[in-house]
C-alpha cells in the first residue's frame, strides 16, 4: 500500500445537494505517497450565487471571500489531474464525491476510475473503541491538530493525519485479522 497515491479531499458547499443547484465554496486536498504527505492543494471557488447565512456561520466563509474567485470549472482540469490514477480519500465519501463529481461533469471531465476509501468507515474498523467519528472527534482522539473545523483546507489536512494513523493501524493487524477484513470488505464502502 505504500507505493500507491491516495487524494484527500475536503469541499465545503452552499449547501447539501449538487442536484439541487448547491455549489462548492472551497476545495482542498492533501497528495499522500509513500507514507507521507507530498502535495497540497486549497482554492476558493465562485459559486455564482449568495452563501446562506448558515453557511456563512458554520465554515467562516463569506460571500466577500468568493466573489473575485473563479468558478468551480476554472479549476476543473487541475482536480481531475490530482485525482488521474489515485484513490479518493474522504470523511464520509459520498458527500465530497457526489459533489467532485458534478462540477467535474459540469466542467466537461468525467471523474477518473479511481477507487474511494471513507475515513469514517475505515477509523470505525480500525478504531472501535472511540468515542465518535466525526472529524473534530477523531482529532481529539488521535491528538491531531485541527484548527479551522469546516474550512476545506484544515479538514483535509486533518483528514489525511486520520488516514495516515489508518494506515499504519492496519499495517499493524495480524494477517488473520486482514484475511477476514478482505472477506468482509464486499460490504464496505470503502475500496478497501
Amino acid at each position: 500500500m505504500n507505493k500507491q497515491r491516495f487524494v484527500v479531499i475536503d469541499v465545503e458547499t452552499t449547501g447539501n445537494s449538487p442536484k439541487k443547484g448547491d455549489k462548492i465554496i472551497q476545495i482542498a486536498a492533501v497528495v499522500i505517497e509513500n507514507g507521507q504527505i507530498t502535495e497540497r492543494f486549497s482554492k476558493y471557488i465562485n459559486p455564482n450565487k449568495s452563501i446562506p447565512a448558515f453557511i456563512e456561520q458554520l465554515t467562516g466563509i463569506s460571500n466577500q471571500m468568493v466573489e473575485h474567485e473563479q468558478p468551480f470549472e476554472a479549476v476543473a482540469e487541475e482536480v481531475f489531474h490530482l485525482l488521474d490514477d489515485a484513490y479518493f480519500v474522504a470523511h464520509n465519501i459520498h458527500f465530497d464525491l457526489g459533489f467532485v463529481k458534478y462540477e467535474l461533469h459540469k466542467a466537461g471531465f468525467q471523474l477518473p476510475d479511481c477507487e474511494v476509501l471513507d475515513t469514517v468507515e475505515l477509523s470505525r474498523i480500525v478504531f472501535p473503541g472511540f468515542e465518535g467519528y466525526k472529524l473534530t472527534e477523531l482529532s481529539e482522539e488521535l491528538q491531531l491538530r485541527h484548527d479551522q473545523p469546516h474550512r476545506a483546507d484544515s479538514d483535509a489536512e486533518v483528514t489525511g493525519l486520520i488516514f495516515l494513523e489508518i494506515l499504519e493501524k492496519l499495517r499493524q493487524l495480524p494477517y488473520p485479522t486482514l484475511k477476514q477484513l478482505r472477506r468482509l470488505s464486499q460490504h464496505f464502502i470503502s475500496d478497501l
